[in-house]
């Protein structure tokens, strides 16, 4: 039966309709995948950050082990009392690695109770989506690809050592890369190939840090099955192009710097990128390295629209407890995801917690920019409260510290740049800030404002 023009009327409302159902569905249930705590009191702080998977089974194992590790903590703490120094410190974080059908999960924690260092835990589940089952190392290698892998991985770990200038002992990589599950549970694929992950002490020592190699897909024909081998997996990349403004027209004007830590975040950092559009505001974002391959996308749209991206490590550690190659590995593996979404390498560092010392800005080499309107948005978690904060404190040349992850933080900015934009305030990347009052950033300085 040919429909009538109102009939076709009728179901292309129906399809519009159901359309809009699904996309609201569909954001509510991202926003509850999103798992972020933060417990702090005189004796210790925890930071509890990870994206659930939507899959039960996996969630439930993700859970488990961040309730392991946050009771083993608390029972330490306990039993331990006052702290003399630095206060006790828990952070567990999650990375998910989604590639066409296989899902990679590695948790981490990072304990510190004493002593000089972290203690640092993992646990890795690698799921195949198609199949609904768990996987390991072996189930994606044809029957003899232990034996041909295992001459690759070598190659391709000597050459990340020679690269970081690292000294590998010939026992530790034997035992490190003999053929068995065990020694291989931190895979994951992405565009680029195979990535295998070494924690500490598997092939090199704790100094060295984590190592991951990543082995490009043209290397493992005939080692990975067919299902995980696909031809159209390697591609060329082409990296965004970063937006640009004419900043004469901000000369003159009161200039202050909106900074973001602690994101990316899909849902939390598109609204703000939203909100800044109404008052021609350009911002920067101090990222952790651990957040930026499951927010790729919106990371790259603060990028292309004009915003700055900065290093806030890896995983929030505090540097000031990490030995030099910890360091390194922290600042180095956030500057490589970094650089795998905008192409460049970030270079101004926010350290955590804005701990850092003059032997740290050596390794770094960076720009550190900390700050000097503190919004306590993290602990106040009212955007009426945080708004105030940022107006009560607002000057030329100020450095606003604010967190993109949480959505008070993010209304509460836009409200306050409503309010300072009515002030004649301008909003400006820190490059743009130093730009228009003639700074010169010397790698021997931490800035709090300019």
């Amino acid at each position: 039966m040919k429909l009538t023009k109102v009939g076709k009327i009728v179901v292309a409302l129906l399809i519009l309709i159901v359309g809009i159902i699904t996309l609201i569905i569909y954001y509510q249930n991202k926003s509850d995948l999103s798992i972020k705590k933060i417990e702090s009191n005189e004796f210790f702080d925890i930071k509890i950050d990870y994206e659930k998977t939507g899959i039960a089974l996996l969630d439930e194992k993700v859970s488990e082990f961040v309730k392991n590790k946050r009771k083993q903590f608390i029972d330490i703490v306990d039993k331990a009392g006052r702290v003399e120094t630095n206060k006790y410190n828990l952070i567990v974080n999650v990375k998910n690695n989604k590639y066409n059908d296989v899902l990679s999960i590695h948790a981490l924690s990072f304990a510190y109770t004493g002593g000089a260092h972290y203690t640092r835990e993992d646990e890795s589940y690698v799921y195949d989506l198609k199949k609904e089952k768990y996987i390991n190392f072996s189930d994606i290698l044809v029957s003899d690809g232990f034996t041909n892998i295992e001459p690759i991985v070598l190659e391709s770990l000597y050459d990340y050592a020679k690269e970081k200038d690292i000294i590998l002992d010939e026992e530790w990589v034997k035992r490190g890369l003999s053929q068995s599950d065990s020694n291989y549970k931190y895979f994951y694929f992405s565009n680029q190939g195979l990535n295998i992950t070494f924690p500490p002490y598997q092939v090199a020592s704790w100094a060295d840090g984590e190592i991951t190699i990543t082995i490009p897909y043209e290397k493992l024909g005939g080692i990975l099955k067919s299902e995980y081998m696909d031809a159209s997996l390697v591609t060329d990349i082409t990296y965004p192009k970063p937006g640009k403004r004419d900043l004469s027209e901000l000369e003159g004007k009161k200039l202050i710097a909106f900074t973001f830590d602690d994101g990316p975040n899909t849902k939390t950092t598109s609204r703000l990128l939203d909100g800044i559009k109404e008052f021609d505001a350009r911002v920067t974002f101090f990222v952790l390295g651990s957040r930026v391959a499951s927010n790729t996308e919106v990371l790259k749209r603060a990028y292309v629209e004009g915003n700055q991206i900065g290093s806030h490590t890896y995983n929030h550690l505090n540097l000031l407890l990490l030995d030099d190659a910890n360091v390194l590995s922290e600042i180095n593996l956030a500057n490589d995801e970094i650089e795998k979404v905008i192409g460049i390498r970030p270079s101004l560092l926010r350290p955590p917690y804005g701990n850092i010392n003059d032997h740290i800005k050596t390794l770094a080499n960076m720009h550190i920019i900390n700050w000097n309107i503190d919004t306590e948005d993290w602990k106040l978690k009212d955007r009426n409260l945080i708004k105030d904060k940022i107006l009560e404190s607002a000057h030329d040349g100020a450095i606003v510290l604010l967190h993109d992850i949480y959505t008070e933080s993010v209304e509460g900015a836009i409200m306050a740049m409503k309010k300072l934009k009515q002030e004649g305030y301008a909003f400006v990347t820190i490059d743009e800030m130093i730009n228009l009052k003639g700074v010169k950033l010397d790698y021997e300085k931490t800035y709090y404002n300019f």
